[in-house]
């Protein structure tokens, strides 16, 4: 392998024919899925699990793995054995590699495997095509400030920002996440970076997923 780390946000929503089942079927399903898609653990080098606050979804899962088949692999054993029961909503695609914006620092593989905060977030991000005519030095200061911005702000400590790369991956150029164990402070320092200049070149940061970390699928059951 390169030491590249494809990443991957799916969410699903449960079909009708989910609902439909008895309860105790319903948790046999979940638990099937996690067993299923452990069977690719030995190719995934990060595995978490949420539930998710949108209306068109009930489930995120996030991946990581240094070869883009298992990626492939996840996908397929939760399509073709419980598509009766999940269907995809939003599925993410995206490449780790350090930000040209930024010196050497803590890597994404160094914190994969740290104990998981509260919440994820997560959004496709892209950018126009003007951003890319700027000269780089440019676009680094800009940038410089845009980061300076977020992590001065009194609330950014404990949140974790991992920016991961769809060029040619995927509809959108980025894939941007997070993890908090408050929503309140998210929701402040991302306030707080709608003054930034950076944001004149966005044109896609939606839809934001929210997610609330769960130890199993089945966890998102009510207790009977």
């Amino acid at each position: 392998m390169s030491g590249s780390i494809y990443t991957m946000v799916l969410t699903l929503s449960l079909t009708q024919g989910f609902h439909e089942l008895e309860p105790g079927k319903r948790k046999d399903i979940l638990d099937s899925v996690d067993t299923s898609i452990s069977g690719t653990a030995n190719g995934l080098i990060h595995l978490k699990r949420y539930r998710t606050l949108r209306a068109e979804s009930d489930l995120m899962i996030w991946t990581a793995s240094e070869d883009p088949d298992t990626l492939f692999s996840v996908k397929e054993r939760l399509s073709v054995g419980y598509g009766s029961y999940l269907n995809p909503v939003n599925l993410f695609v995206s490449l780790y590699e350090h930000s040209p914006y930024l010196n050497k620092g803590v890597t994404l593989r160094d914190t994969l495997n740290m104990e998981p905060l509260k919440y994820f977030l997560a959004y496709p991000m892209s950018k126009t095509p003007e951003w890319y005519l700027i000269p780089f030095e440019e676009r680094k200061k800009i940038m410089a400030d845009h980061i300076g911005m977020a992590a001065s702000h009194p609330e950014s400590r404990g949140i974790r920002s991992f920016t991961t790369y769809s060029y040619g991956l995927g509809d959108q150029e980025f894939v941007v996440m997070y993890e908090t164990d408050s929503l309140t402070a998210w929701s402040h320092v991302t306030g707080r970076l709608r003054e930034a200049e950076a944001r004149k070149w966005i044109v896609q940061e939606t839809p934001i997923i929210v997610g609330r970390y769960i130890d199993h699928l089945a966890d998102i059951l009510l207790p009977d």
